[in-house]
């Protein structure tokens, strides 16, 4: 590596630990920030002054020095330095603001208008114009951070593909939002994003190595190792939903047969109750939905017909067969589980428990939790990423 090279990243890197020693504990003196990240008091003094230059930091009054002493202390600016978030998946599309400190200052929720790609960009670009018009000061939004599911090239700031949307080309994501509002953008598969969410804010807080699955219309995952994102080679990792359960099964939307989506998504669980009620096996639910009840996974586990609990049941069994070798394959601290099924404690989430214990290799006790951030997971993680990939060059270091 060049010395010229070496040396600007050392200075990234160095100047990055200040800003995330005054993100994580501030208000600190530049004492505080010398012991905190072990750099010298010049390097501290160096970096912190041009933190405050550039509108990052701000002075936040004084703190206890010893002695009968005090000394400046550092904060963030919160409230000049904002970021976007935003969760695009087939369930629907969420929108956030937040501020350095990964607090949440506005969320938005909206169904999707369509699962065309070129449409749902549109309402992408929609969604981020409603968020800047909610905040204060819109020139305080300083980038914006994109989860997406599919194929991602995170490097590149590329959707490969994404069959959900009927993309089946890559498409410059960051680029295309990047030139509509003039802001540096960054992009990452959901599940990743919702995991790193759990790691920061979460049920994850603290572990280096957890597995997040999203049980849902739609099943990813997405894995930190060693307290980072896992991309493998190429970004398209995490993809358990197409996992093979049975290679002369029903043919699933990604071109493969029996794929763990086709059996234990929530979107099919629910075909396969409606196929009940269609065919008289199911008459407590079709008692529920004729008394004006929707279908839904509530409704349907709350029926308590026994054609009902057996597809829960087998999707349970399925989802246990799958995170299981997961399980075995990177021996994680902590499996957190998100989405609305392992919300369906007695015919789902139990089931899966029992599942696990029975499959994990050598029977070994698996912290399994759930998630504690719900639908603006993702969203947040992304915006998060953002401030911890992008924001230092966004505002010029």
């Amino acid at each position: 590596m060049p010395e010229t090279v070496r040396h600007d990243l050392m200075r990234t890197t160095n100047m990055l630990s200040v800003f995330d020693c005054i993100r994580k504990h501030g208000p600190v003196s530049k004492r505080m920030i010398q012991e905190e990240t072990g750099l010298s008091w010049g390097a501290v003094s160096t970096f912190s002054s041009v933190l405050l230059e550039r509108g990052v930091i701000s002075e936040a009054g004084r703190v206890d020095a010893g002695a009968g002493r005090s000394a400046i202390a550092f904060d963030i600016d919160l409230e000049n330095n904002l970021i976007i978030g935003i969760d695009a998946n087939v369930i629907g599309m969420t929108g956030v603001i937040i501020d350095l400190k990964s607090r949440v200052k506005t969320t938005l929720h909206q169904e999707l208008c369509s699962h065309r790609i070129e449409e749902l960009l549109e309402q992408m670009k929609r969604i981020i114009r409603e968020l800047v018009a909610t905040a204060p000061n819109p020139a305080a939004i300083k980038g914006i951070g994109v989860a997406f599911p599919g194929h991602v090239d995170s490097q590149r700031g590329y959707s490969v593909m994404a069959r959900q949307f009927s993309s089946l080309e890559p498409l410059d994501v960051c680029g295309i939002l990047g030139r509509e509002f003039g802001l540096p953008v960054v992009i990452e598969h959901d599940p990743n994003c919702s995991a790193l969410s759990e790691q920061l804010f979460g049920a994850g807080q603290g572990v280096e190595n957890l597995l997040f699955v999203r049980l849902s219309k739609g099943i990813g995952m997405g894995i930190i190792l060693d307290g980072a994102i896992y991309h493998g080679n190429s970004g398209a990792t995490g993809e358990i939903g197409h996992i093979t359960m049975d290679p002369d099964g029903e043919e699933c939307y990604c071109g493969n047969h029996g794929c763990l989506e086709i059996y234990a998504s929530s979107e099919a669980i629910l075909k396969r109750c409606a196929r009940a009620v269609r065919m008289g096996d199911a008459p407590h639910l079709a008692q529920l939905l004729g008394e004006g009840r929707h279908l839904t996974l509530d409704t349907a586990a709350k029926a308590r017909d026994h054609v009902i609990r057996d597809i829960f049941y087998r999707a349970a069994e399925y989802t246990g067969i799958a995170v299981s070798a997961a399980i075995n394959l990177f021996d994680p601290q902590v499996v957190i589980l998100g989405g609305e099924l392992p919300e369906i404690r007695e015919y789902f989430y139990e089931h899966l428990q029992e599942v696990l214990l029975r499959r994990v290799w050598n029977r070994r006790q698996i912290d399994l939790r759930t998630s504690t951030l719900g639908q603006s997971s993702a969203a947040v993680g992304a915006a998060s990423l953002f401030i911890q990939q992008a924001f230092l060059s966004a505002v010029g270091m």
